[in-house]
């Protein structure tokens, strides 16, 4: 039997830099990761292939909804050809997770594989405020987890952590809660995170009524790009999109050209990192958010190629 582990959470969470975690912690095993990008330009994707892992994307639209059946066919195609022993499976940060549970728990599948975890990353810095605005996207993936873990939790106190597992408790009293920093945890503590065969039973999954992934409009803004950049002119560009003009901006990644280096960037609700390193890569970035302008966005980076892509609108 295949183990299959769900590492789902909502944009920018962290869910690509746990699964490297994860990836690293099993190298031994023959593990297949099937990840979900948000946009047609696949960025995290290339990230994990740097390190050596086998890598499935399935882009432009959601695994749980409209792009159920391209999964299910990989999803079989993977099984059949490559004979893992793990599956991990990366959704969109706005999957329905009782939706993908369902996938893997029809018949075809159940002969074969196994649940074995269902991980739901938490934004210690962000979850509070974006419950306030995107609360349907949490109860869902929250609900359905069988293990709860912050990222981010060395930047908050300690005040802000306990209304934060208050509220994921009262979403999901089972699971278990891991707040440590990610830093502080081990190889050996990673490993341990996947030890599973949960038992789901179909009549414990949460199906909420909203149907989040698909009522919800959001825009994907993709472009490729040439262009080399230094790291300050980045960080301004990556500064401004907070910025009303260029719409709400939630998430965006991306590799850019420099003078004597690759750019590597993360950005989350106006907070950024740009990793500097010598890793060639095609110069290429995705953002999500809501209202997105793409003559303003196309102005900021100075491109004329690619811009708004409309897969999550129903």
């Amino acid at each position: 039997m295949v183990k299959v582990d769900v590492i789902s959470g909502f944009l920018g969470s962290g869910k690509t830099t746990l699964i490297r975690k994860l990836l690293k912690a099993y190298e031994n095993e023959k593990v297949v990761l099937i990840e979900n990008e948000f946009g047609e330009i696949g960025i995290d994707g290339d990230i994990i292939e740097r390190d050596g892992f086998e890598v499935f994307e399935i882009s432009s639209g959601c695994i749980c909804c409209i792009m159920q059946k391209d999964f299910v066919n990989l999803f079989i195609r993977v099984i059949d050809d490559f004979k893992p022993e793990r599956i991990i499976i990366e959704p969109t940060g706005i999957s329905i997770l009782s939706d993908i549970i369902d996938i893997l728990k029809k018949p075809e599948f159940v002969k074969k594989c196994s649940i074995n975890s269902l991980i739901t990353v938490v934004d210690s810095m962000n979850y509070l405020e974006q419950c306030e605005v995107f609360g349907e996207f949490f109860e869902d993936q929250i609900a359905n987890a069988s293990t709860l873990i912050l990222s981010k939790s060395q930047f908050v106190d300690g005040g802000k952590i306990e209304k934060i597992t208050s509220s994921l408790e009262k979403l999901n009293a089972e699971a278990d809660i891991i707040i440590s920093d990610w830093n502080s945890i081990n190889a050996e503590d990673f490993h341990g995170l996947l030890k599973g065969d949960i038992i789901v039973n179909s009549m414990d999954i949460l199906h909420a009524d909203y149907r989040p992934c698909r009522e919800n409009k959001f825009d994907a803004f993709a472009i490729t790009s040439s262009r080399k950049f230094t790291k300050e002119e980045l960080e301004s560009i990556l500064c401004e999109l907070k910025n009303e003009k260029y719409g709400h901006v939630i998430r965006g990644k991306g590799f850019l050209k420099g003078y004597d280096c690759y750019m590597e960037f993360s950005y989350t609700n106006s907070q950024f990192i740009v990793y500097e390193n010598k890793q060639q890569s095609s110069g290429k970035l995705c953002l999500i958010g809501r209202g997105l302008n793409d003559t303003e966005l196309k102005e900021l980076f100075k491109v004329k190629d690619g811009g708004l892509l409309t897969w999550l609108k129903f």
